[in-house]
C-alpha cells in the first residue's frame, strides 16, 4: 500500500545528525559548563531533600561519571550504586513505604456491601466550606464526584469556592492542568449557604441523592450534633454521616446522630489537596458497609486510607501530641522557634512542629492539646505541655495561615517570623537560656 511504501522509503532514508543548539554545547561539550549543571542539579536536590535521600545523589554521580565513558564503564558504575543503595535503611524504609501506600489502596471493607454500592458512588456533601472543608470539596472534585459544599455564610462560601478555583487555577498556569479540565471540576462542585437566597430548596433535593456527607466544622461537639441533626432527615438512611474531627470521640457524635451505625470519623489533614492520609475511625456501632463508602471515597479522593481505633487523638495526633507539648518547655529553656523548626527539619521531618501549629491553626492545637492532657493513658507523654501559651496565641489572634499571622506573618507565598510572636516567646515564655545546640 501506499503508506508501507512511504513508511519504507522513510526508513531507508539517512538521518541527518540534529544540530547542537549553543546552550547544549555549552552544557555537554565544555567541563565547566558540565560542572555547572551538576553543581546546581545538586543544590536541587540538596533543597529538596535535606540530604535525607542518598539515591539522588548517587544518580547524579552515575550521569556524571557515565559522560564520555564506555557503555560497560557507566553500566558497572550504575550497578555498584544500586547494590549500595538496596543496602541502606532508606531503602528499606521506602520499599516498606511503598508496600503500605499500595495496600491503602485496597477496599478492606469491600465485601461488606455489594460491588454496584460502591461503583455507582458519585454524589458527596461537604458541610463547612473552611480550608479543611474547601481542600476536601477539591480533591473530591478533581476525581470525579459530583460534591455539594454548603457553608453557614454566603461569605465562607465564597472564600471556599475561590479556594477550589485558586488551586486550579495554579495547576493550568503551571501546565499541570488543561484550562478544559479546570472548568471541569469546578462545575462539579455545588455551592449552599444558610442565609437568604442560599439555596435550601436546591440543597434539599440535592441532598436525596448523597452517598457520603463530610462534616468540616469546628471542634465543637454540639455544632456537630446541630450539623448532622440539620442534614440526616434529608439524606438516605444508608448515607454515610463521616465527621472530621481531630480528637472528639467519634462514639460521642454518633451518640447524637439518628441511626447512629452510619456514623464514622473520616479525618484529613491540612493542606488537604497536598497531604496524602486519611484517617477513617469507626465507634463500636459503625456498620461495615458504612466503612467500605468511606473507604471508597478516601480512595477515590487518592489518599493513603488507614483505620484508627475510636481513641483521642486517633493516629497521628496520639504520636504527634507529645512532641507538640515539648514546644513549650523548649521556648523557655531559649530556643527561639526558628530554631526549632530547623532542628527538627535536619532530622529528616518535611516541617517543624511551629510551623505545623501554623498550618493546622493554633485553636484546632489547643483542643487537641486539651483532649489529651484529659486521657489519662497518655501517663507522662503530655507532662511538658503548656495549654496557656496556646490560650494566648488564640486570644490574639495569631491562629496561624488561616488568620495571616501566627508564629509567622503570611503574605501569599512568602512567610516572616512574626516580631510579635518572637517578642511573646522571649519575655514571657523564656526563662532561661540554656544555649542548647540544634543537635541538643
Amino acid at each position: 500500500s501506499l503508506a508501507i511504501k512511504k513508511a519504507a522509503e522513510l526508513a531507508e532514508k539517512p538521518m541527518k545528525p540534529k544540530a547542537k543548539s549553543w546552550m547544549r554545547w555549552a552544557t555537554e561539550d565544555v567541563s565547566f559548563g558540565r560542572d555547572f549543571v551538576f553543581k546546581k542539579a545538586t543544590e536541587s536536590v540538596e533543597k529538596l531533600t535535606g540530604g535525607k535521600y542518598p539515591a539522588a545523589y548517587e544518580i547524579i554521580n552515575a550521569v556524571k561519571g557515565g559522560l564520555g565513558a564506555e557503555p560497560s564503564v557507566a553500566f558497572q558504575q550504575e550497578a555498584e550504586a544500586f547494590v549500595r543503595l538496596a543496602k541502606t535503611p532508606e531503602s528499606s524504609a521506602l520499599i516498606g513505604l511503598f508496600d503500605g501506600i499500595t495496600a491503602s489502596k485496597k477496599n478492606r471493607y469491600a465485601n461488606a456491601t455489594t460491588p454496584g454500592a460502591l461503583k455507582n458512588l458519585e454524589n458527596v456533601a461537604v458541610l463547612g466550606a473552611g480550608l479543611m472543608g474547601a481542600g476536601v470539596a477539591q480533591v473530591s472534585a478533581e476525581k470525579g464526584l459530583n460534591v455539594v459544599l454548603k457553608d453557614v455564610s454566603a461569605g465562607g462560601l465564597a472564600k471556599g469556592l475561590d479556594y477550589v478555583a485558586g488551586n486550579l487555577d495554579k495547576k493550568v498556569k503551571r501546565r499541570r492542568l488543561a484550562a478544559y479540565d479546570r472548568n471541569t471540576t469546578v462545575s462539579r462542585v455545588s455551592g449552599y449557604h444558610d442565609e437568604a437566597g442560599g439555596g435550601a430548596d436546591a440543597f434539599k433535593r440535592k441532598a436525596q441523592q448523597l452517598d457520603v456527607v463530610i462534616e468540616a466544622v469546628f471542634e465543637d461537639l454540639d455544632l456537630k450534633h446541630k450539623v448532622f441533626a440539620g442534614v440526616a432527615p434529608l439524606v438516605k438512611d444508608d448515607c454515610v454521616l463521616a465527621t472530621n474531627t481531630s480528637a472528639i470521640p467519634i462514639g460521642n457524635v454518633a451518640a447524637g446522630v439518628p441511626n447512629p451505625e452510619r456514623v464514622l470519623g473520616m479525618h484529613y489533614f491540612s493542606p488537604v489537596p497536598q497531604m496524602q492520609l486519611l484517617e477513617i475511625i469507626p465507634h463500636a456501632g459503625t456498620d461495615p458497609a458504612a466503612m467500605a463508602k468511606a473507604f471508597a471515597v478516601g480512595i477515590k479522593q487518592g489518599k493513603f486510607c488507614i483505620e484508627v481505633a475510636d481513641v483521642p487523638g486517633f493516629y497521628v495526633n496520639r504520636c504527634l501530641a507529645p512532641m507538640m507539648a515539648e514546644v513549650g518547655p523548649l521556648f523557655r529553656d531559649g530556643v527561639t522557634p526558628e530554631q526549632l523548626d530547623k532542628a527538627i527539619k535536619s532530622m529528616g521531618m518535611p516541617v517543624g512542629p511551629v510551623t505545623l501549629l501554623d498550618e493546622v491553626g493554633a485553636d484546632v492545637g489547643l483542643h487537641v492539646q486539651h483532649t489529651m492532657l484529659a486521657d489519662g493513658s497518655m501517663g507522662g507523654r503530655m507532662a511538658g505541655a503548656d495549654p496557656g501559651m496556646l490560650q494566648t496565641m488564640v486570644d490574639k489572634g495569631w491562629l496561624g495561615r488561616k488568620t495571616g499571622k501566627g508564629f509567622f506573618v503570611y503574605k501569599g507565598k512568602k512567610k516572616t517570623p512574626n516580631a510579635e510572636a518572637v517578642d511573646f516567646v522571649s519575655k514571657e515564655i523564656k526563662k532561661a537560656d540554656l544555649g542548647l545546640s540544634d543537635e541538643e
